[in-house]
């Protein structure tokens, strides 16, 4: 079992540009902490679902009522009516259609948690990247240091006649080319260290970030089909897609009930002068009868929509299958691969720069062949550190895809 790599201590040595700045460990799971619901990415993923409700307001309001006055003056007989007339919606048609605009708020609900979700495992896909060019910048650090030493040892044997000049030279042109790619490595570590605080709800300088990455032994993969089960009960678009199947059912009920009319009554008052003028009473009933607009388009549509749900819910559930079988296989790949890495190079390349080093001072091998060394153990350091990474990005994506969190 690997301990933990890097920790809070170990500030200065991995960001040696920030020495002076207060740094800010953080593990995964703080780091996740941090993306709360008032992170800005996470209030944008959910403003949607306020749009969405704003629609069940609309499809429930009552209409409002009107109000005429009419007047009308022939012969010196003059009559004025006041009527308000309501059109009175008890065919069912609303209620149908405040049910289809409350499932697509669900809808929406559940393709934000999706969003979250996913903004979840990209914060720690950019946490991953952190740690490996951590781990690069701070191995590319300890090797230009070990190569330095090297030439200051070569210089004082040079100065005493032990040593030749181009062994000296040569050491120091390895270490420029060695702190040219420990700066380039703190480029792309500080890139990911912006890409990680880009998910705060806080404001933090990126500077200050400092992932601490806690190793474990890696848990067992559930099968398949599993993974599968879990995915389709908990992923947000799946959920998504069957509550639009579900509106849309709903609308069509709705579009049945168009059939049948909703009455709009009309009543009022109305004077005459005739005769020594009067006041009597006004009621209308109005109804529209569907002999032309049978509401064929709401219905033909709303079936079409519950049809191509149906077929995206299916095409989801075959692709779902499919990336959980492929990222499992990758997972379980590239664990293997790194593991292998590990026990065959990694394990030997202490052994190699110290016998390497031991026969350059009994004179048995050149300065190439020790700087050799030195380079091919700090290689194999640094591709653990990409092998790694690349395990932890499948098991990441496996995570999202199947609904499954691995436990750390």
């Amino acid at each position: 079992m690997r301990t933990v790599v890097l920790c809070a201590t170990l500030a200065a040595l991995i960001l040696p540009s920030n020495a002076g700045a207060q740094s800010l460990p953080l593990t995964e799971a703080e780091a996740l902490a941090r993306l709360s619901p008032e992170s800005p990415r996470v209030r944008a993923i959910r403003a949607g679902i306020d749009v969405a409700r704003a629609d069940v307001l609309a499809a429930g309001r009552w209409p409002n009522p009107r109000v005429t006055f009419d007047r009308e003056a022939v012969a010196g007989v003059t009559e004025n009516m006041t009527m308000v007339s309501q059109a009175l919606p008890i065919t069912g048609r609303r209620g149908f259609e405040v049910q289809a605009a409350s499932a697509l708020v669900d809808a929406t609900s559940s393709r934000a948690d999706e969003g979250v979700r996913r903004a979840r495992a990209d914060l720690r896909l950019a946490f991953a990247q952190l740690v490996s060019a951590q781990i690069r910048e701070r191995e590319f650090t300890a090797s230009r240091d070990r190569l330095r030493g090297l030439a200051d040892v070569l210089a004082k044997r040079e100065a005493a006649g032990d040593a030749a000049g181009f062994d000296r030279l040569r050491a120091e042109r390895e270490v420029i080319d060695i702190d040219a790619d420990r700066a380039a490595a703190a480029t792309e570590r500080a890139r990911a260290q912006a890409a990680v605080t880009g998910f705060f709800a806080d404001s933090v300088d990126p500077s200050r970030v400092v992932a601490v990455e806690v190793s474990a032994m890696p848990p067992a993969l559930p099968p398949v089909e599993a993974l599968v089960e879990q995915g389709e009960s908990i992923r947000g678009e799946l959920l998504a897609l069957r509550k639009e199947i579900e509106a849309a059912n709903l609308s069509r009920s709705a579009a049945d009930r168009r059939r049948v009319p909703e009455p709009e009554v009309v009543a009022g008052t109305k004077s005459s002068t005739a005769n020594g003028g009067d006041i009597g009473s006004v009621i209308t009933v109005h109804v529209s009868l569907p002999l032309f607009d049978r509401n064929r388009p709401e219905r033909a549509l709303a079936e079409a929509r519950a049809r191509q749900a149906d077929a995206r819910v299916e095409t989801f559930r075959v692709m779902l299958r499919t990336e959980v079988a492929a990222l499992r296989a990758a997972v379980m790949e590239r664990r293997e691969t790194a593991d292998r890495y590990r026990t065959a190079a990694v394990g030997g390349a202490g052994q190699i720069e110290r016998i390497a080093q031991v026969s350059y001072d009994a004179g048995e091998r050149g300065i190439l062949e020790l700087l050799d060394a030195y380079r091919t153990g700090a290689s194999a350091r640094i591709r653990q550190a990409a092998l790694d990474a690349a395990v932890r990005q499948a098991e990441i994506e496996l995570e999202f895809v199947s609904g499954w969190e691995i436990p750390r």
